[in-house]
């Protein structure tokens, strides 16, 4: 069994000897996944181990959280009363959007027309400035197919909305447990490593469905005239691990 709240909690440790070299950051967004069943028990472990950083933090569900629990869990999100998770944090230079993509019960995700409308109205507001979209599951294919099965529906209603805006727009998401690059309606998207798991870049129809703890890593996103991306890596393991 994978012990993903030692990785965690080794993880965080990395990140904290990293931030003497990296300098400040603003935040830090966690792209869903945050727990395996969706119990509190779980978010409430995560919130302690990501506090020491000191750094405050956003967090959108992936399919294997349950939205219930995190509005018990986390202050500032959408009202409790909101079916959906969707947000817009403002910092002087960039706006930050989180997207809901889940589709409770099920390991794909949708783009509702609650979420696409929640995207083109805050995209609609300050136009001149750039706006890093966060989201779960990713808005292309990865050619892992057992990913690709419970991908994300509502692609291309978002290309449509992404191609009217003005904005300078960089996407990144998670699921993947990989660093991919693709684009979208003319935007650049970033798939996120995961911190405890990685899966195999394998595109065979018969490639083993299962995950390692290699590469794993995190990544640092700028904006500074332009948007910057780094991937930074986590100390990796090897070990396959089937579902």
């Amino acid at each position: 069994m994978l012990d993903t709240l030692a990785l965690f909690e080794d993880a965080i440790t990395k990140i904290e000897q990293d931030l003497e070299k990296l300098g400040h950051v603003d935040a830090i967004i966690v792209t869903g996944d945050i727990t395996d069943h969706g119990d509190v028990e779980s978010y409430d472990a995560f919130k302690a181990v990501i506090r020491r950083l000191g750094i405050p933090y956003f967090v959108i569900p992936g399919n294997h959280d349950l939205r219930s629990s995190m509005h018990h869990c986390f202050e500032n999100l959408t009202p409790a009363t909101s079916e959906e998770i969707n947000w817009v944090k403002h910092f002087p230079d960039l706006d930050i959007i989180g997207l809901d993509t889940v589709i409770p019960g099920q390991g794909g995700g949708r783009l509702s027309p609650t979420a696409l409308a929640f995207l083109e109205h805050a995209l609609t507001r300050h136009p001149d400035k750039p706006a890093l979209i966060a989201m779960h599951h990713p808005p292309f294919a990865s050619g892992i197919q057992f990913m690709d099965a419970i991908g994300l529906e509502g692609v291309d209603e978002m290309a449509e909305i992404l191609e009217k805006s003005p904005r300078e727009v960089r996407i990144i998401c998670g699921h993947l447990h990989n660093s991919i690059v693709s684009t979208i309606g003319g935007a650049t998207v970033l798939s996120s490593p995961a911190t405890a798991s990685s899966f195999l870049t394998d595109h065979r129809s018969d490639a083993p469905v299962g995950f390692t703890q290699d590469p794993g890593g995190y990544m640092l996103h700028e904006w500074n005239k332009g948007f910057r991306s780094t991937y930074l890596p986590l100390p990796p393991s090897g070990t396959l691990y089937p579902f």
